[in-house]
């Protein structure tokens, strides 16, 4: 199972590779010649992975189980208290200031606006630092019309096993095309495994 940032470079591979530019020929006119069994391949990558949705999150949480150690020692070296701290002196700063002008001053809105925007600018500043102070990696985007295309190159691949298994005649450049994606994402994947050794 892809973790997030695997999924990420996955991601990354595809949207870098020519071959990813555009639908392949080959490979949507297998799609076509064979409905049957690219419904079957859509059902079997949707019992293993789950939904789109339902995938993403399960990567998540292989990223979070990874990632376990590294929290685990933070936490007992004190780092994490101080992030915790941290934490709330931000929001009470960013809630009592607000506050105190609404209980104070209620007449002049030009007071408050100016103190909404400040208090908008501290927050992307103080979470940045905080992030940053934290020492956590930083949570991969995951956009999901980049993770339908890698899952259906999955889809494809699956479906080229589908087809051989039921000794269906596949050309060698079909084969060839209709694993590329699938290749990319196992090679990704295995470039981010060796990073994190």
């Amino acid at each position: 199972m892809l973790d997030l940032d695997e999924m990420a470079a996955a991601i990354d591979r595809r949207l870098t590779s020519s071959w990813a530019d555009k639908d392949t020929h080959l490979v949507t006119t297998m799609r076509a010649a064979h409905p049957e069994e690219l419904s079957a391949a859509r059902a079997l990558v949707k019992l293993h992975l789950g939904s789109q949705r339902q995938w993403r999150l399960k990567a998540e949480v292989v990223r979070n189980n990874r990632l376990a150690a590294t929290m685990r020692r933070r936490r007992s070296s004190g780092s994490a208290r101080e992030v915790f701290i941290l934490r709330a002196i931000l929001m009470a700063g960013l809630i009592a200031l607000p506050s105190y002008i609404v209980v104070t001053d209620r007449e002049d809105v030009l007071k408050l606006v100016l103190v909404g925007i400040a208090c908008i600018a501290v927050a992307m500043t103080g979470g940045h630092y905080i992030t940053i102070h934290a020492r956590v990696p930083v949570m991969p985007n995951i956009r999901g019309a980049w993770l339908a295309e890698i899952r259906d190159d999955i889809i494809d691949a699956t479906l080229v096993a589908i087809l051989q298994n039921n000794g269906t005649a596949l050309d060698a450049r079909t084969v060839t095309a209709g694993r590329r994606g699938w290749v990319s994402i196992q090679t990704a994947a295995q470039a981010m495994d060796a990073l994190h050794r």
